[in-house]
């Protein structure tokens, strides 16, 4: 089996550079007359330069001087086909750049993925150019190594905007180079500064002031005191004992309670899963550099023995690891409120009218920050951004300019293409601003309009009727969505605006965030070692996780079990899983220089 993969990946990569081979042939012999496939005809642009002396991305200049097409791939969830053919953004690309793109392959859903996985099996149908494909790092490093597509490191060493996007995160370039040192994607750089912080708590104000004067809870010790005073003193006043101090399930935005919980005790994100074990859960790096494995130290012994102390008296749910999202959503809309404090990334209470944006219920409840341990830790759970996302660019050996592609992606990572993809036009779906609120509280940059569902497009000078398809979808989109850069837009109403309050819920956890440097990037894992490690986050996880709910609800006895528990854990091989993890943080962070 091994011998036939090895002689098919030769095979295609002999048949891509006979290929290429003759391309370059058919160029030469053509005086640089380019031909469709990253190639074009002789209409002219705006004015450009010329294409036989264009070498690097710093050669080239938009509008091109002759006309280029490029055939494309996009895998945009929830768009269906033809979204990006008829298109403004689409259209508005070709005006101020001279290149078409051709959509040959503009799917979704399992569509995309079915004709994509086709597409990678020969050569001669792969388009020019990918936007979003959804492909794992592991994929995209297997077909840079059969050749089908260009490590890009040395175009992108001279394109200004994905320069300027790895200064502001600095983290950004290692998280797109590969464990063969290889950049393969343009990356994304979408950076949602509240999703960092999204393992919140929400308490119940009025509670609050009738039980504690108004005073927050600061310690686990004032917590459970709270939360005893909450169960036992009636503060709904119904006279019944129907109060339920702490909830949350297992299977919603971040509305597992033991991730803000433990983080009193210990570092340690993630660790209990929603659905399926999740990679990385528990790891941190150390001071030394080393990676560590909290689930096994005596700091998380003590977080579960705290658990299970709020489990066994009726303070945290008993059906937390049970209920479903209608179950948590029917105890927080109670008609009479019964709920002290409940995890959660969104707001729960009177969702409809605080997606909305109007007054509601949603308004007795405050953001809860992080309480100090007894060893005095007092960390919030925090997330580095995924800038690998859906493999957002990446060029195939069938592009015979892969200069101008690159040139092309950096393009649109500018600011203005980035609008211009959210919004739609300049004028019309945004606009530069100079007063307001920001989303980060500063004064507004930019605003973003509503497109009346009637506008007269043709009437007004533009090429077709677009309607709703005067954008890109964010999740096929090249752009330079930084943390700054959308903390720049405009919020019309402060106080009742989704996205500006979990901005200021972030902003309170920020002070707690545990260093950058000690939270485990994304990785990518070959061979043997990617099947180890994709085992062990499914068996090693999975004990981890069952574990610590046993642990929590009395099943298992944090006293007589949990020696047990360590040397099971080892048996099932989680020293192995950690030297990988080891191995392969090490080759990351040389990828940092």
């Amino acid at each position: 089996m091994v011998y036939i993969k090895t002689l098919w990946r030769l095979v295609m990569k002999k048949k891509m550079l006979i290929k290429k081979a003759a391309a370059w042939t058919v160029v030469a012999a053509m005086s640089v007359v380019m031909t469709t496939g990253c190639s074009g005809n002789k209409e002219k642009g705006k004015g450009g330069d010329d294409s036989s002396e264009r070498k690097s991305v710093s050669d080239v200049s938009f509008p091109l001087e002759e006309k280029l097409e490029l055939d494309v791939f996009v895998y945009g969830t929830g768009g269906g086909g033809g979204f990006y053919s008829n298109n403004y953004v689409t259209d508005w690309i070709e005006e101020e750049t001279n290149i078409k793109l051709n959509f040959v392959y503009d799917l979704d859903g399992d569509d995309a993925k079915t004709k994509l996985n086709l597409i990678m099996t020969d050569p001669d149908s792969i388009p020019d150019i990918f936007l979003a494909t959804h492909w794992t790092k592991s994929e995209v490093m297997s077909y840079g190594s059969q050749g089908l597509l260009l490590p890009l490191d040395d175009y992108l060493a001279e394109a200004p905007n994905w320069n300027a996007l790895n200064e502001k995160c600095p983290t950004r370039k290692a998280d797109i180079t590969m464990a063969d040192e290889h950049i393969y994607t343009y990356g994304d750089s979408n950076e949602c500064f509240h999703c960092m912080y999204q393992n919140r708590m929400w308490i119940y104000k009025p509670w609050v002031d009738k039980l504690n004067g108004g005073k927050m809870p600061e310690t686990t010790e004032e917590l459970y005191e709270y939360m005893k005073k909450v169960k036992t003193e009636d503060p709904n006043g119904n006279g019944k004992a129907d109060e339920i101090p702490m909830t949350g399930f297992v299977g919603g935005w971040s509305t597992d309670p033991t991730v803000w919980l433990t983080n009193a005790f210990i570092q340690c994100n993630k660790p209990l899963s929603n659905t399926n074990p999740t990679p990385g859960a528990g790891l941190v790096v150390g001071e030394d550099g080393k990676i560590e494995y909290q689930v096994m130290k005596e700091e998380y012994r003590d977080a579960l023995a705290y658990m299970n102390r709020l489990y066994s008296e009726g303070l945290l749910d008993s059906q937390t690891f049970t209920q479903d999202e209608t179950q948590f959503t029917a105890s927080l809309d109670n008609e009479e409120n019964i709920v002290a404090l409940y995890a959660g990334g969104g707001v729960n209470v009177d969702g409809k009218n605080f997606w909305a944006n109007k007054p509601g219920k949603w308004q007795d409840w405050a953001i809860f920050e992080p309480v100090e341990g007894p060893d005095g830790v007092r960390l919030a759970a925090k997330s580095l951004t995924d800038y690998f996302s859906s493999c957002m660019g990446a060029v195939s050996a069938n592009c015979k300019y892969p200069e101008v592609a690159v040139a092309l992606f950096d393009f649109l990572a500018s600011e203005e293409g980035t609008r211009v993809q959210s919004f739609g036009p300049q004028g019309l779906g945004w606009d530069y601003v100079d007063e307001g609120t920001a989303l980060d509280g500063g004064t507004a940059k930019y605003a973003q309009h509503k497109i009346a569902e009637d506008y007269d497009w043709v009437g007004n000078g533009y090429k077709q009727a677009y309607g709703d398809h005067s954008y890109w979808l964010s999740d096929a989109m090249i752009g330079s969505r930084t943390a700054d850069y959308r903390g720049g837009q405009l919020v019309e109403n402060p106080e009742l605006d989704g996205e500006y309050i979990f901005w200021e819920a972030a902003e309170k956890y920020e002070p707690y965030s545990p260093k950058d440097e000690s939270i485990v990037p994304n990785l990518v894992f070959e061979g043997q070692d990617a099947q180890t490690i994709s085992e062990g986050t499914i068996t090693i996880g999975g004990y981890v996780d069952q574990s610590m709910v046993q642990f929590i609800t009395g099943e298992l006895n944090i006293e007589k079990d949990w020696d047990a528990y360590i040397e099971k854990l080892k048996t099932m091989g989680v020293e192995k899983f950690i030297e990988i993890y080891q191995t392969y943080y090490d080759k990351y962070m040389e990828n940092q220089k």
